[in-house]
């Protein structure tokens, strides 16, 4: 019997897209992936792999849809950027799909301000999971649905393995970019914004994680800013190289599970 072996795609800001050379390699391996947890930019990357893009196509997305086509400046109370056109997007780029139309399980992690808790999303419509996921505070308004008021999962749990655990893996493979704070060139208000969770992420990562079922991989993608579009291609190409060396360990840790079993 096989592992059951979830993805977690942690936040990052735009260094995150790092994380589709993170799932191009386990998919060149065979490796099947039964479960992936999003939190902030690894929501959107993850919700656009388990409803059936390639991470070819991911890329290419990425490449080709700019900052204007993200962030729809109209300056409200609560943020700079709307939301609206982000929502519309993912609206577009996931079919609509549900929760339980995807083709791989997924989990979605944001934040409620009202009640000062995390919020995991496993039903529902998954485009407003991601928009809620990536709401970063004071760059986007928070996403109001209910009585909650939803922003980017990074403020309370950036890469967030107890999720995974919690839907029944046996093995995680956690994407860490939380080190990387401490590199990038502060250049505009949104690198001010991002390097501020940052530091917190860092912070809440510290000491967190103890477990031999758990592979952290952790893309050299410091010198990149948060913020920039321009890196796309190489932040993929470290994703590949950060998980090809870990994949002796991967394969290792499915092996000793086989054999145990």
């Amino acid at each position: 019997m096989q592992p059951k072996i979830a993805v977690v795609l942690g936040s990052g800001g735009l260094r995150g897209i790092s994380q589709v050379g993170v799932l191009k390699v386990l998919e060149d391996e065979n490796i099947k992936i039964d479960h992936i947890v999003g939190c902030s930019m690894g929501s959107l990357i993850g919700a656009l792999y388990c409803c059936g893009h390639t991470t070819d196509n991911i890329l290419k997305l990425a490449m080709n849809l700019k900052r204007e086509h993200w962030f729809d400046i109209k300056i409200g109370k609560m943020g700079l950027c709307s939301g609206e056109q982000a929502l519309t997007i993912m609206k577009l780029l996931t079919q609509k799909r549900k929760f339980s139309e995807t083709d791989i399980s997924l989990s979605i992690v944001a934040a409620d301000l009202n009640a000062g808790e995390e919020v995991v999303f496993s039903e529902g419509s998954v485009a407003e999971a991601v928009r809620a996921s990536i709401s970063i505070p004071g760059v986007f308004m928070p996403y109001q649905k209910g009585e909650m008021l939803l922003v980017d999962g990074a403020v309370v749990n950036p890469t967030p393995i107890d999720i995974a655990f919690n839907n029944g893996a046996d093995i995680v493979i956690a994407v860490d970019l939380s080190y990387a704070s401490t590199f990038c060139k502060i250049n505009n208000f949104f690198d001010v914004i991002i390097k501020s969770i940052d530091i917190m992420e860092h912070e809440l990562m510290k000491n967190r994680i103890n477990d031999d079922k758990v592979v952290m991989i952790r893309p050299d993608v410091g010198h990149i800013s948060p913020s920039s579009f321009d890196y796309m291609e190489e932040a993929v190409a470290l994703g590949e190289i950060a998980t090809k060396e870990m994949l002796p360990t991967i394969t290792e840790l499915i092996a000793k599970y086989n054999k145990v079993d």
